[in-house]
């Protein structure tokens, strides 16, 4: 096979890097894709790709590709290919890959069609065995990638993933990922010839990958295990030059590469770590605050990898501001880049990037940014100012206007001539001593003050519905007075009515108030009592059995109102009238009948009046007697 279709894959915004990478290594033609580059080779370039590549995550071997309308299409297409001249059926494999597509409900679903499929495919071709899978670690992986109805199947000849070099043995709390530092690298524009500074190395990371690539040293140097290595068509011979390609050995540089970190354990883990890498000395190990640092060279590149304040749960924001001062003061005429995906904290370098590039370290989106500092203000020049006698500032030092000086005199000229108008304005202010404050910025407009405070609708009454409004005297005054004038509210139109007279029941009209609710007509009420005064010499001779029953009955709760004492308050007052009126009853029995006759002779509507009338007598009788009492 010698031509393949080869997919390097990496990180996001890697691709062009992966390309320039690529152009070094003698591929010319390489095409970019999201997040990978695609070009041709045989299986030596496939070896070498995966030895070679600092920026490779997988290398991927296209085995079919196809398109399918449902769902059963890709059983079909997947087991009309001969995956037993890919693998043994002693290896273990597995399927990993990715899906974009709506005829699959489910992503994983895809994979498990395709495992059925490859198994399927050894049960019929070695006599009913199959090979077992191992997700964890298989020996053989396949990619399945599944855009819309498109379908890509694929061998991984990696393994697991590239930026897993093989000399990290230990790692901090946050490590970066090494493609990404060695991706850096490559952005910073570092030469490979100038001092490069990593002042919070944590485990090493970009100090290590810097050596590898100023010495030509492959990146997978110490990674023993690939993929590609269980394939029967692995070509050993192939892979032996493959390794021999680069060099192996440590080589002296000629510049500094300076690892720091202010922690003593993180940096004994950076200096095993760079053990297991053949960098030998090639990198300066310190235990040392990157705050208290001193630039070794005119210029170099600095790179820092400081804590985002998201997985440590630090509080950053003060470490940040001083980064930006350390930058200012002490590494003039460096390139510092700064790795975070702590957006707020990175604004308090309190310098301006040159550059802003979105990454991402792990699940983690960074910005990667580039401040340059320069030993002078780029606006002015500093040898004008020794020419001209002015001693120059530090430098790093933010730089005052030339023109200052003039400024200045321009400024003591102005004072002298507001000096002289302010004596002349003094003695007309002091005239005007009412006179009010001018705000140039605020235009205020004065209304006079209310002469009355506001009126609810309650208060012309004279009494205060509102807990916040009080009652004033003259109010009250002005409502006793008959000629009292109406409110004028010009916003609502309001329409006097005479007041109602009281709604008589029917029974008002005979001097006595049915309801509780209506009171007596005052004329009714003088006519009944000049009746009574009259009629009170004859009122216990005329009294009659059926009146008494009547007068038995208990007044109504609320009777309170005309003077009787109610129920609740009277029930031992009531028990002893009753016996008292059973008493009279018996002696009164032997002239009812002629009390009968006398009753019958009244008709209709008199009879009904005089009832009434001797009724309501009984009530004021009782009412007197109960005034008298009290």
């Amino acid at each position: 096979m010698k031509d393949l279709v080869i997919t390097v894959k990496t990180l996001f915004g890697f691709e062009e890097l992966l390309k320039d990478e690529l152009n070094e290594l003698g591929y010319d033609k390489v095409e970019v894709l999201n997040r990978a580059v695609q070009l041709n080779g045989n299986w030596e370039d496939v070896y070498r790709l995966n030895y070679r590549c600092r920026l490779a995550i997988s290398v991927l071997v296209k085995v079919h590709s196809f398109n399918i309308y449902k769902e059963e299409d890709l059983y079909k297409a997947a087991k009309k290919i001969d995956w037993t001249a890919y693998f043994d059926v002693n290896k273990t494999f597995a399927v990993k890959g990715a899906v974009f597509s709506t005829i699959f409900t489910h992503t994983q679903y895809p994979f498990l069609v395709v495992k059925d499929a490859i198994a399927d495919v050894f049960r019929e071709k070695c006599d009913d065995v199959r090979p077992d899978v191992n997700l964890k670690s298989p020996q053989v992986m396949f990619d399945v990638y599944i855009k819309e109805r498109n379908v890509v199947i694929s061998l991984n000849t990696s393994g697991v993933p590239l930026f897993q070099r093989g000399y990290r043995q230990e790692v901090g709390d946050a490590p970066m990922n090494e493609v990404l530092a060695a991706g850096i690298l490559r952005m910073s524009g570092w030469d490979r010839k100038s001092t490069l500074i990593d002042p919070m190395c944590g485990s090493g990371t970009i100090a290590i990958e810097a050596a590898l690539w100023a010495a030509d040293i492959p990146a997978m140097i110490e990674r023993s295990h690939f993929a590609f290595k269980n394939f029967k068509s692995f070509d050993a011979e192939a892979w032996e030059r493959v390794k021999a390609e680069g060099n192996s050995r440590p080589v002296k540089l000629g510049f500094d590469i300076l690892a720091s970190d202010i922690d003593g354990e993180m940096v004994k883990k950076a200096r095993r770590n760079s053990r297991m890498a053949p960098i030998g000395n090639m990198v300066t190990w310190d235990i040392k605050d990157a705050l208290e640092l001193e630039a070794p060279d005119d210029k170099g590149i600095m790179i820092c990898n400081p804590p985002y304040g998201e997985r440590m749960g630090e509080e950053v924001e003060e470490l940040y501001t001083a980064m930006g001062d350390l930058f200012k003061q002490k590494f003039l005429g460096y390139d510092c880049w700064v790795v975070s995906s702590n957006i707020d904290a990175l604004k308090n370098i309190g310098l301006r990037p040159s550059r802003k590039i979105k990454v991402f370290n792990g699940n983690l989106e960074c910005s990667l940014r580039q401040f340059q500092v320069f030993a002078g203000s780029k606006k002015y020049d500093n040898s004008e100012d020794e020419a001209d006698g002015i001693t120059p500032k530090p430098r790093g030092v933010r730089r005052e206007k030339r023109k200052k000086v003039e400024r200045a005199v321009e400024e003591q000229v102005n004072e002298e001539t507001t000096l002289q108008s302010d004596v002349q304005s003094e003695s007309q202010s002091e005239s005007r001593s009412e006179k009010k404050e001018y705000n140039p910025t605020r235009r205020v407009i004065e209304t006079p003050a209310a002469d009355k405070p506001r009126k609810s609708a309650a208060s012309k009454y004279g009494q205060a519905k509102s807990a916040y409004l009080p009652v004033e005297d003259e109010l009250q005054s002005e409502k006793e007075s008959e000629n009292e004038e109406k409110e004028y509210n010009p916003t609502r139109k309001v329409i006097e009515t005479p007041a109602a007279e009281p709604r008589k029941s029917a029974a008002s009209k005979y001097g006595q108030a049915k309801s509780a609710y209506l009171p007596v007509d005052s004329s009714t009420k003088e006519k009944v009592e000049k009746e009574v005064s009259t009629s009170a010499s004859s009122e216990e001779v005329e009294e009659t059995p059926v009146k008494a029953k009547k007068e038995e009955k208990e007044p109504r709760l609320g009777a309170a109102k005309y003077g009787s004492t109610p129920k609740f308050m009277a029930a031992a007052e009531a028990d002893k009238k009753e016996e008292s009126k059973r008493e009279e009853t018996k002696e009164e029995e032997k002239t009812e009948d002629n009390v009968i006759e006398v009753n019958s002779s009244f008709e209709g509507d008199s009879d009904n009046a005089q009832e009434d009338e001797m009724t309501l007598k009984d009530k004021i009788a009782e009412m007197k007697k109960m005034r008298k009492g009290e």
